[in-house]
């Protein structure tokens, strides 16, 4: 109840500025651009759901039309990132990935651990997406993903967008676009420019020090105090920059910045 009233607050605060809607699926968001306007499409990053299903019916009448399935740590879906023995989706967790796919709501797998990501490509009856990774094999770390989940969900028709958060990429003191645009390079080779979008995770300001209060991790665990090219969302321009100077063309370029993502959202979203 506090979650659906918080998000109810947060859709009224956008309806109040008229240069900004809510937007639902992909036909929406061409109408906003067409319009001048901005499209918003509210998400979560991991479903506050606890075991009642019937919540996920009442985020999507809210309009939330993507979710992850976990943040972390465990619940009663499956497993995060972070849990030291990760198992796969639950019964209650097959049960919900079904319900997001019949509602129309996206199924993210960003934080979910390797077992759960795994089981929910399979038991999914629609794509789904890693809205906020990149390459394990490029980047070990518990943020990053293995070739073998990439490929399963671009074998399903999903997609996965790569992040541009500080130290997520490099453990260099000096970071910049090119550790970004890396994973871009291995992403598009491994699994086909089609599966490949973007999705920086990043914040308006002090990214170093978002993660250092909000989600208490040592600063000394972070050896970059920014990524120099991506500094904030309105740097996003940067990587069709370089993009175009790696030599991919116009036509793969806007797959990456937004096609692929508007072709998920057509074969997901009612």
């Amino acid at each position: 109840e506090d979650v659906a009233a918080e998000v109810g607050m947060m859709l009224a605060d956008v309806s109040t500025q008229k240069d900004v809607v809510r937007v639902g699926n992909a036909d929406e968001i061409l109408a906003a651009k067409q319009a001048g306007k901005i499209g918003f499409m509210p998400t979560l990053e991991h479903l506050p759901i606890g075991n009642r299903l019937e919540r996920l019916d009442q985020l999507h009448s809210m309009g939330v039309r993507l979710a992850g399935i976990t943040y972390n740590r465990k619940n009663y879906i499956g497993d995060g990132q972070n849990e030291r023995n990760p198992g796969g989706l639950s019964e209650f967790g097959i049960e919900t990935v079904h319900r997001m796919n019949d509602l129309g709501m996206a199924v993210d797998l960003s934080h979910a651990s390797t077992p759960t990501a795994m089981d929910a490509i399979e038991f999914s009856k629609a794509p789904v997406v890693f809205s906020h990774n990149a390459s394990y094999t490029l980047r070990p770390n518990g943020r990053t993903r293995k070739d073998e989940e990439l490929r399963a969900c671009a074998d399903k028709g999903g997609l996965v967008c790569i992040t541009a958060v500080p130290n997520s990429l490099s453990d260099d003191p000096e970071q910049d676009i090119e550790c970004v645009l890396d994973h871009y390079d291995y992403m598009v080779n491994l699994i086909g420019v089609d599966h490949v979008g973007i999705g920086t995770d990043t914040v308006v300001g002090d990214h170093v020090l978002f993660h250092h209060y909000m989600l208490g991790r040592d600063l000394s665990e972070m050896p970059a105090a920014y990524l120099n090219g991506q500094e904030s969302p309105a740097d996003g321009k940067n990587i069709i920059r370089g993009l175009i100077r790696r030599g991919y063309s116009d036509t793969d370029v806007k797959k990456i910045v937004g096609g692929n993502a508007l072709h998920l959202f057509r074969r997901v979203m009612a």
